[in-house]
């Protein structure tokens, strides 16, 4: 998938384009004019707000909750709470045995995919969105497409690590803490930096 689409030339011609197609294909979209979206997002918002109310008092009844928030979570997964944000649980696909610390942020709408036996620290971010970052009349009126995000199995990821769109890692592989991931990674590696490098390679 290419890193950007073409410029919006149509938009009344996209908005006839279900919005979910859209994101599917990575195409532009303006969320203010998406009432089906916000829905979602909104939904999603009180949702966490709740299971982190629940964690308060009652680990095992939020964990009861997340298996039902996350239907493509395997039910071996651990959330540490509270749960910063995961605008859209059906695009999150996560693998058995993965660990996520505190304030875990999943946004926005692009599939998310992430292996087995992965292991996040605190405060990691996941960011499927984007804009163009050099028209910036599209930004001024909200314009954005998002791109996936794909982590293979065995990867731990230090404390908050964030994910750009349009990245996928292999296996096995360690990003250092405070690292910004924007471009693809080969298994088996340590990257560390902004943007995130590779530092080291590893025998599995």
């Amino acid at each position: 998938m290419k890193d950007k689409p073409e410029s919006p030339k149509d938009p009344e011609a996209l908005s006839k384009v279900d919005i979910f197609e859209r994101v599917k294909r990575g195409d532009w979209y303006q969320y203010s004019h998406e009432p089906k979206m916000q829905k979602i997002v909104r939904h999603s918002a009180q949702m966490v707000q709740s299971i982190n109310d629940v964690a308060k008092t009652n680990i095992d009844e939020a964990d009861e909750m997340v298996d039902e928030f996350l239907p493509h979570a395997d039910s071996s997964v651990q959330l540490y709470y509270p749960i910063g944000t995961i605008e859209h649980p059906e695009t999150l696909f996560i693998d058995e045995g993965t660990f996520f610390n505190y304030n875990l942020q999943v946004l926005s709408a692009g599939k998310v995919t992430i292996g087995k036996h992965c292991l996040f620290g605190p405060n990691c971010q996941i960011y499927t969105p984007n804009h163009d970052p050099y028209n910036v009349d599209l930004r001024r009126v909200g314009w954005q497409y998002d791109r996936p995000i794909t982590i293979g199995n065995d990867c731990w990821f230090g404390g908050s690590v964030i994910v750009l769109p349009n990245v996928t890692i292999g296996d096995n592989v360690v990003v250092g803490a405070g690292s910004v991931v924007t471009k693809d990674l080969p298994s088996n590696v340590i990257a560390a930096g902004n943007p995130a490098r590779i530092i080291r390679r590893t025998q599995k």
